[in-house]
């Protein structure tokens, strides 16, 4: 489903402080399939991730989805691919706080110019199968850890994205919220949506329903597990 080939990010290029993040990536990421990125801090996770969802380019190299170069669209195509295909969950979730759960969770279909009615309707479906419908007109900022994890995932999957993007999603939950996102994870792999994310939590890489582990390191792919 996506594709890169021989990739390279370089930043601050030509300059004192370069810095190359990623060094001849070749990596096909499987539909219906959760993949981890693992690898210590600085080994090219998270640039990797931010290319794989379209919110970088690369410096050279290629990003195909589904067969198609993606990675030299004008920008605005590229918002138009990231709003339609891949839902986003920060590792610091990036709710606004003042809003409700509610509003936070509609907020990224607002540009496709839906109707308000089909949107709410489809944000409260969301919402009560993350077991947070009670919490929809609450300000985001009064609720607990993991409601904050679960409503980041109900916005991601607002305009029903086929693909996740998480960075470190589970940085700051407990063992029990962390077994709740890979239950989570597992029912979204069950609807045929594929889930790609970097961690550095051992208790994601081993965790059953974990398709692919890709373990990075200067920049490169050091191992591909099963």
């Amino acid at each position: 489903m996506i594709s890169l080939n021989s990739v390279t990010k370089t930043y601050n290029e030509g300059r004192p402080n370069e810095v190359q993040a990623l060094r001849g990536i070749d990596l096909t990421i499987a539909r219906d399939a959760v993949t981890v990125l693992k690898g210590p801090s600085g080994s090219g996770k998270t640039t990797l991730l931010s290319l794989v969802g379209c919110m970088a380019r690369p410096t050279s190299g290629r990003v195909s989805l589904n067969g198609d170069v993606v990675s030299g669209l004008p920008e605005r195509f590229l918002t138009e691919l990231r709003r339609t295909t891949f839902g986003f969950v920060f590792q610091r979730f990036n709710l606004i706080r003042g809003l409700s759960v509610l509003d936070n969770v509609m907020l990224p279909a607002a540009p496709l110019g839906q109707s308000h009615a089909a949107v709410r309707a489809r944000a409260m479906e969301r919402l009560e199968a993350l077991g947070l419908v009670h919490r929809a007109l609450m300000p985001v900022e009064h609720l607990s850890g993991g409601e904050t994890q679960r409503a980041a995932i109900a916005r991601a999957l607002i305009n029903d994205a086929p693909i996740l993007i998480a960075d470190e999603p589970t940085a700051n939950l407990d063992t029990e919220l962390t077994l709740r996102f890979l239950e989570i994870v597992a029912a979204l792999r069950a609807e045929g949506r594929a889930v790609v994310m970097t961690s550095h939590d051992p208790r994601i890489w081993g965790a059953e329903g974990v398709d692919t582990v890709i373990e990075m390191r200067d920049g490169q792919i050091a191992g591909e597990y099963a």
